[in-house]
């Protein structure tokens, strides 16, 4: 299986709007008092277009989908509830109960008609009131190339369940757990980690326990990747939030202008010694929603 992909899923938010049930857990989001919710919702979709555009300018196939529910302010952010994996998806256990109304297995069959065919591997919605989660590429990163899967523990992301989302799709489990600049638990893995084709991107400082934060760097170094390391002031900038998209012939690295201009000079040479570094700026989606570019998107892989 690739590591990378040029066909993604995103979702346009004709809801968008800061959630406070999911604020309590999110150290990123933050509401934006000066703004009327119906100016933060057409903030958000000038966002999302502008980014759809940006994308599809650079060679990628953007299939964008709506939801006919009008009170999903985070379903910009697909990625958490589905994931796919060859011809599989899975449907995610959500943490937030205000989110699970999010998933929408009518998708699938839209995404048929695109002539992207999945089956259902697993539906994990029956652990909810487990209260196991694991909240999709948001709680696990994956080295789809050396089959190996990272995720930092927390209440969106349930060791348990990680090892059976692991024996699913048959991947090696390494959890960890990692604290942002408060020296609170990080709540999704893919705000302090990515893992690309070439290259894996990485908040060590984040890892306080040195067995887990050695194992993490061992498997890492066994990738043959390019390891950057970011910082914990980068993390808050969203800088671990980033993904690489396209073929071996053309790839990018998608980043928030934010997170772009938290990086230094070598680690953007170090990203864009195999791929052209896309900036898109979205501040009301980043700010509200506590999510960046990586969220936004569910690989069609």
């Amino acid at each position: 299986m690739s590591q990378i992909t040029k066909n993604i899923l995103m979702i346009r938010p004709l809801s968008f709007g800061f959630n406070n049930d999911t604020s309590n857990d999110n150290y990123f989001q933050k509401n934006v008092d000066h703004l009327t919710k119906s100016k933060i919702k057409s903030n958000a979709l000038k966002e999302f277009e502008n980014m759809c555009s940006i994308l599809r300018k650079n060679s990628i196939n953007v299939v964008v989908l709506e939801n006919d529910n009008k009170n999903l302010t985070d379903d910009v952010f697909p990625n958490n509830w589905i994931s796919f994996h060859g011809d599989k998806y899975i449907i995610h256990s959500m943490f937030a109960k205000s989110r699970r109304a999010e998933k929408n297995t009518s998708f699938i069959n839209m995404l048929a008609l695109k002539n992207f065919d999945y089956e259902l591997l697993n539906d994990y919605s029956k652990y909810e009131g487990n209260n196991m989660h694991l909240e999709g590429t948001g709680s696990v990163v994956l080295d789809r190339i050396n089959k190996v899967a990272y995720c930092s523990i927390s209440k969106r992301s349930n060791l348990k369940l990680f090892n059976i989302f692991c024996n699913d799709i048959g991947y090696d489990p390494i959890p960890f757990k990692s604290y942002d600049s408060r020296g609170d638990l990080i709540y999704h893995t893919n705000v302090m980690m990515c893992v690309g084709d070439d290259f894996a991107l990485i908040c060590y400082e984040s890892i306080k326990d040195a067995k887990e934060r050695k194992q993490v760097k061992t498997f890492l170094e066994k990738s043959g990747k390019t390891i950057i390391t970011i910082s914990l002031k980068q993390v808050d900038s969203f800088a671990g939030n980033i993904i690489q998209l396209g073929d071996n012939e053309h790839k990018i690295i998608v980043i928030s202008k934010v997170a772009y201009n938290s990086l230094n000079e070598d680690q953007k040479n170090k990203l864009s010694k195999e791929s052209k570094i896309i900036s898109i700026p979205i501040p009301t989606i980043q700010t509200c929603g506590g999510g960046s570019v990586r969220c936004m998107i569910a690989e069609l892989i």
